[in-house]
């Protein structure tokens, strides 16, 4: 009865192993650079019309699939932070990581 119960535990366990969802780190990391380099462009903006808007509706929309993949608020600190050190100390990088926003986090380019 014991060794029963024993293996009936044991492939419980691994069936449910077995239908967690691996995490694509790279996708996950690629939603928390979206959200935090949107959110700094927003952020940049004077005004607060519509392209303020859709960058803010685009960093929320990457911010929530990063936290669906496990993506916490010290992941997306230490990114906006490393962005603004980017922003305010190196402008080609900062023009790089623009660029390459442009072709990552904007759906349909």
């Amino acid at each position: 009865m014991k060794k029963t119960v024993l293996v009936s535990t044991l492939l419980a366990v691994f069936s449910l192993n077995g239908w967690a969802q691996e995490v694509d780190y790279d996708k996950r990391n690629m939603h928390i650079f979206c959200a935090s380099h949107l959110a700094l462009l927003g952020d940049s903006l004077t005004e607060q019309g519509d392209d303020y808007k859709a960058l803010v509706f685009l960093s929320d929309k990457h911010g929530d699939e990063a936290r669906k993949m496990g993506a916490t608020d010290e992941h997306f600190s230490d990114v906006a932070s490393y962005l603004k050190t980017v922003r305010n100390s190196n402008k080609g990088k900062w023009d790089r990581l623009t660029s390459r926003s442009r072709d990552v986090c904007f759906p349909g380019s």
